[in-house]
């Protein structure tokens, strides 16, 4: 084939294969959930061979949890400072919630714990989710040092707490709803939660 030959129909060159096989898992994902991410299904859908999709994801679980991983892969990437404040780490999942693709996968994901609870695991342990969750209860820590929550409070409630008020706001706010809204809308859970806002938490507000 010449060098200038655009690839033939349904034969795509292997980053592009890459690509569009890892685009059509999370489409399918979005759209039917784990069942309906099949190495037959996303071949089709992608344009290559079964083959393609199989030597590279052996097991559905694999390119489930590598689709996911796509999906917001860009918020993962975002460079961070070594020690994230909250204020950090509220405009980061605000970032994250503004993005209307992923609020969709993680609307589909929240039945997967229940319904694939190995392989929410793996997709856990391979995404850093462990490490995230590290990172938030820090950052609540800091600010309990801080002074900004009440003396003696449940850390542990207030972050189980915030965690569920991400998940309110993917099933109750639109998906086109402003990152600046989001960070209002967590503080104000926050606040509910005992928060005391500080000065540099408000200085970083959108």
């Amino acid at each position: 084939m010449n060098e200038r030959e655009a690839p033939r129909p349904g034969r795509p060159r292997s980053v592009e294969a890459d690509r569009v096989v890892l685009e059509s898992a999370l489409d399918l994902f979005v759209e039917g959930g784990v069942e309906a991410v099949k190495t037959e299904t996303v071949a089709k859908r992608s344009g290559v061979t079964r083959a393609t999709v199989y030597r590279r994801y052996p097991r559905r679980e694999d390119l489930v949890i590598a689709a996911l991983a796509e999906a917001y892969r860009v918020h993962l990437e975002q460079p961070a400072p070594e020690h994230p404040t909250l204020a950090d780490t509220v405009a980061g999942i605000a970032g994250a919630l503004a993005d209307a693709r992923v609020r969709r996968v993680l609307r589909r994901l929240m039945s997967v714990p229940h319904d694939h609870p190995k392989l929410f695991a793996e997709y856990r342990a391979a995404t850093g989710a462990t490490g995230r969750d590290e990172i938030i209860h820090q950052a609540l820590e800091r600010e309990s040092l801080h002074g900004n929550f009440p003396a003696h409070g449940d850390l542990e409630m207030v972050q189980t707490l915030f965690a569920a008020s991400i998940s309110s706001h993917l099933l109750t706010r639109p998906d086109d709803e402003p990152a600046e809204q989001i960070v209002a809308f967590l503080y104000r859970v926050l606040a509910a939660l005992g928060h005391r806002q500080s000065a540099d938490d408000a200085s970083k507000e959108f």
